[in-house]
C-alpha cells in the first residue's frame, strides 16, 4: 500500500488516500469530511502559512476531535465572502464534484454560515454542511459530562440553530448521529420555532439556578481563607497536565482540543503555612462561538472570581503568541484583564536545545515550565505564593453592631483570621485584598 499527498489544484488538495495503479481506493467511514475556508487577506504569516491557513489547519484538528475523517481541504482566496453561497457558485460546482470524486459526506466550513447559505450549499451538494461554530458546539456535546455542562451546551446549540432553521430545515428533520445531530437530541431538534423558545426559557432558568449554587460554593471557598489561582489559556496548552503536576492529582488529559470542559478544582500546598485552591477551566480557542461564551459564562465566571490567574501558554506551538492575544481578548470581555496574572509558557521541554520563547510586550510575571518534566514548577510555586502575599494586607477592624452590611462586606471580600464580639461592635482580624482597604479604613483599629 502506498499513501501520498494528491494536489488537486486551485487551492485544493486531497490526502492520504491509498493509491494503487493510479487509482483512489476508498474505505467506508461514518463522516469523511472536506474543510472548506475564504481567504479575504493574508493576516500575519507564522511558519510560512498565513492566518486563514493556519485557522484551518486548527479546523481539522477540531474535526479529528469530533471524530471526521478529513479527506481534503479547499481555501480559497476571494476579496469578499460571497452572500448566497460563501465561496462562490463556481467554486461550489468545484466542491461538488470534489465531494463525488471521494466520496465525502460531510463538508464543514471555517466560518459561520447564515441559514440561507446553508441551505443553498446543501442544496448543491447534497451532502451535511456545517460551519465551525455547530462543530465546536458538537464537540463540547461530546465533552460535556456534568449536567450545568450539558445545559449549557443544549443551550448554546438550540440559540444557534433557531435564527437558522430557514437554513436547516431538511437537517432538524434528518434522523441518524454526525456532527451537528448531538446534544439535545432528534426530538429536540425537530421542535418548531415556539418549542425551542420554551425549551431556551427552561433551559436558562435551570442555569440560574445553578449560577446560585455556584456563588454559594465561592461563598464557602471565600469562609475556609483559601486563595482561588484559576488556569485559563488557549485549548491544549496544558492546563490539565499543569493542575495534575502542581496538585499531584489525576485530571483527565487527553492530547486533544477541549479535552477538559467542566470546571475541576484541587487542594495545592504551597508551603507550610499557605494553602490554595487551584482551578481548572475550558479552554479558548480562535473564534469561539459567542453563544458559547454566554453559555458557559457562569463556568469562564472562575476566573473573575479568582485571586490570581495562571495563563497557560504551549510555548512550543509556532502561534504561541497568537493564542495569548485570543485569550487576553477573551479575558478582557469577561472584565478579569486587571488581575494579578502570571503568564506560564508550558511545553518547554518541546523546545529544541537552547531555544527559549520570546514575548511580545511588557509582562511583569513569565515562568517557563514543563508540566511533563516538572521543570520550572518551583519557580511557578514561588511566583504565586509572592503575588498573593503581596497582594492582601493583614488588618484589625473594629466594626459597630449596626454596620451589619460592613460585615457581610468583610466576609465575603476577605479571608477571616479571627473574629471577637466585644460591647462596641465586632472586632475582625482578616487578611484583606489592596483594593479594598480604602473602602474600610474608616474601622481600622489598633485594639
Amino acid at each position: 500500500m502506498e499513501y501520498k499527498h494528491i494536489y488537486n489544484g486551485g487551492g485544493v488538495y486531497l490526502k492520504d488516500q491509498e493509491v494503487r495503479m493510479g487509482t483512489v481506493i476508498r474505505d467506508d467511514r461514518p463522516e469523511r469530511g472536506i474543510l472548506v475556508g475564504v481567504e479575504i487577506s493574508q493576516g500575519k504569516i507564522i511558519d510560512g502559512m498565513s492566518e486563514s491557513e493556519r485557522s484551518i489547519e486548527e479546523l481539522e484538528e477540531l474535526a479529528k476531535t469530533a471524530g471526521v475523517e478529513v479527506i481534503g481541504k479547499m481555501l480559497q482566496k476571494k476579496q469578499s465572502f460571497d452572500p448566497a453561497t460563501y465561496i462562490g457558485r463556481g467554486k461550489l460546482d468545484e466542491l461538488k464534484e470534489m465531494c463525488s470524486s471521494v466520496e465525502a459526506n460531510l463538508v464543514i466550513f471555517d466560518n459561520e454560515l447564515t441559514g440561507a447559505q446553508m441551505r443553498n450549499i446543501e442544496n448543491k451538494l447534497e451532502v451535511k454542511v456545517v460551519d465551525r461554530t455547530m462543530l465546536i458546539l458538537d464537540i463540547f456535546a461530546q465533552r460535556a459530562q456534568s449536567s450545568e455542562g450539558k445545559l449549557q451546551v443544549e443551550l448554546a446549540q438550540l440559540k444557534y440553530r433557531l435564527p437558522r432553521l430557514i437554513g436547516l430545515g431538511t437537517e432538524l428533520s434528518r434522523l441518524g448521529g454526525g456532527i451537528g445531530t448531538r446534544g439535545p437530541g432528534e426530538a429536540k431538534l425537530e421542535m418548531d420555532r415556539r418549542h425551542i423558545r420554551r425549551r431556551i426559557k427552561y433551559l436558562e432558568d435551570e442555569l440560574k439556578e445553578v449560577n446560585k449554587r455556584r456563588g454559594i460554593i465561592r461563598s464557602g471557598r471565600r469562609r475556609n481563607d483559601l486563595p482561588i489561582i484559576t488556569l485559563v489559556g488557549y485549548t491544549n496548552a496544558g492546563k490539565s497536565s499543569l493542575m495534575n503536576c502542581l496538585c499531584d492529582s489525576e485530571v483527565f488529559v487527553e492530547d486533544k482540543l477541549f479535552a477538559t470542559l467542566d470546571p475541576t478544582t484541587r487542594k495545592m500546598v504551597l508551603d507550610e503555612e499557605q494553602t490554595i485552591l487551584l482551578v481548572d477551566t475550558v479552554g479558548f480557542v480562535r473564534k469561539l462561538p459567542h453563544e458559547l461564551i454566554k453559555a458557559f459564562k457562569s463556568t469562564l465566571e472562575e476566573a473573575v472570581y479568582a485571586d490570581v490567574l495562571l495563563h497557560v501558554v504551549d510555548a512550543s506551538s509556532e502561534e504561541y503568541e497568537e493564542h495569548i492575544e485570543v485569550a487576553e481578548r477573551l479575558l478582557e470581555g469577561l472584565g478579569v484583564f486587571g488581575k494579578p496574572m502570571i503568564t506560564v509558557l508550558n511545553k518547554i521541554d518541546l523546545l529544541p536545545p537552547g531555544m527559549r520563547a520570546t514575548l511580545k510586550g511588557a509582562r511583569k510575571n513569565v515562568v517557563e515550565v514543563s508540566a511533563k518534566t516538572g521543570e520550572g514548577i518551583s519557580k511557578l510555586t514561588e511566583k504565586v505564593l509572592s503575588i498573593i502575599k503581596t497582594s492582601e494586607v493583614d488588618m484589625d477592624l473594629l466594626i459597630p453592631f449596626d454596620k451589619g452590611n460592613i460585615v457581610s462586606f468583610v466576609h465575603e471580600n476577605a479571608s477571616i483570621l479571627n473574629e471577637e464580639y466585644v460591647p462596641e461592635g465586632v472586632i475582625i482580624k482578616a487578611r484583606i485584598p489592596k483594593n479594598k482597604v480604602a473602602s474600610l479604613s474608616e474601622y481600622e483599629t489598633s485594639v
